[in-house]
């Protein structure tokens, strides 16, 4: 025999009622639906105050410091980064984008509206990455016409303008030497040549510092 359970609800202030017939299969069903929720909810609460193992350990670490180089050095220790990211601690600490990008003569130098140099050489000559790292802009840039930038390894920055045509995409990895694109006179320029700076977060490094052919093959007004 299916036995019926009757519920009755009695509003205190109209005197109203209302009532619920409950069989004994709801019953059995609502039972496992409410411990269903009351063991979800433990859990919950559980990991809440105690977070599982590994977020317990990576929380550990993103509080360690704020700092990005020691981040890496603490993952890289920790073993959750190995070999095969950094080739040696050493090796990335001496990175600098301090290979030529093009062959050419420096014909503007850094001032105050000038945050870089400008290499004049021919028309469509190979570009390539200063250091290796990753593009995070690659578009047209107002009288800059079309620009890359890649961020290089020790909070490095390299900026190439007035390219034909940028052959690579933001979020894509390049190796040092590789071609990123060739040399234009997109933008505001009046002939072929290749505007590059080079930045160590936001201060401006002038690239003849860094690049021995560009000190010797500058011609511009000092």
């Amino acid at each position: 025999m299916n036995k019926k359970y009757k519920v009755i609800i009695i509003n205190n202030q109209t005197q109203n009622s209302y009532s619920l017939t409950i069989n004994t299969i709801t019953k059995y069903l609502l039972f496992i639906f409410i411990s269903m929720l009351i063991f979800f909810f433990s859990i919950g609460v559980f990991r809440f105050f105690k977070p599982h193992s590994n977020q317990a350990h990576i929380n550990n670490l993103l509080a360690s410091s704020n700092d990005y180089n020691a981040l890496i050095t603490t993952l890289y220790e920790n073993e959750i980064i190995d070999s095969t990211i950094f080739q040696s601690k050493q090796y990335d600490n001496n990175l600098i984008p301090s290979n030529t990008p093009v062959s050419g003569v420096v014909t503007q130098g850094i001032d105050l509206k000038h945050n870089g140099i400008d290499i004049a050489t021919k028309l469509g000559s190979e570009v390539r990455a200063a250091q290796k790292g990753m593009i995070i802009f690659s578009n047209p840039l107002n009288d800059y016409g079309n620009t890359m930038i890649i961020a290089h390894p020790n909070n490095y920055y390299s900026v190439y303008s007035h390219l034909e045509r940028c052959i690579l995409k933001e979020r894509e990895y390049v190796k040092a030497n590789q071609i990123i694109g060739y040399v234009g006179q997109t933008g505001n320029t009046d002939g072929p040549h290749l505007h590059f700076e080079i930045w160590k977060n936001h201060h401006i490094i002038d690239p003849r510092q860094l690049i021995e052919e560009y000190k010797i093959k500058d011609v511009s007004i000092k």
